[in-house]
């Protein structure tokens, strides 16, 4: 997989979830295109603008920051329950190197590049 070894261990943090999690959705984010870090106002910038998208295509949707094991970097994102070929253009469209799909409790990171996946986890216990 073309993807940093450093997302096998993304902790999450979610605030506004539902009482019961959707049985499939992806985490997306706007934030580092292609890790490039970014000033702080255009990845706020870019999250507004992921956020304002996912209100168009009227999906359900609530925060989720992606993080180091340590919390010491965050990288916040969108949970929505939309179709997965969705969720990869999304992340396309702003320019990320991957998504997140969570499955039946499985917590798996899929290439925006290429559709390639690779399960690393269980969601539930990465939830901080």
């Amino acid at each position: 997989m073309d993807l940093p070894d450093a997302y096998d261990s993304t902790v999450f943090l979610l605030e506004g979830k539902p009482l019961m999690l959707p049985s499939a959705f992806a985490i997306i984010t706007a934030w580092n295109p292609m890790d490039r870090k970014l000033p702080a106002e255009d990845n706020e910038r870019g999250d507004e603008a992921l956020r304002r998208l996912l209100e168009l295509q009227k999906v359900p949707y609530f925060r989720a920051t992606g993080c180091s094991p340590d919390l010491s970097h965050r990288e916040p994102g969108w949970a929505a329950t939309m179709a997965k070929p969705d969720a990869i253009e999304l992340g396309r469209h702003f320019d990320q190197r991957g998504i997140w799909w969570i499955e039946g409790g499985d917590l798996i990171l899929v290439s925006c590049a290429n559709g390639q996946e690779k399960r690393v986890g269980v969601f539930q216990l990465r939830v901080r």
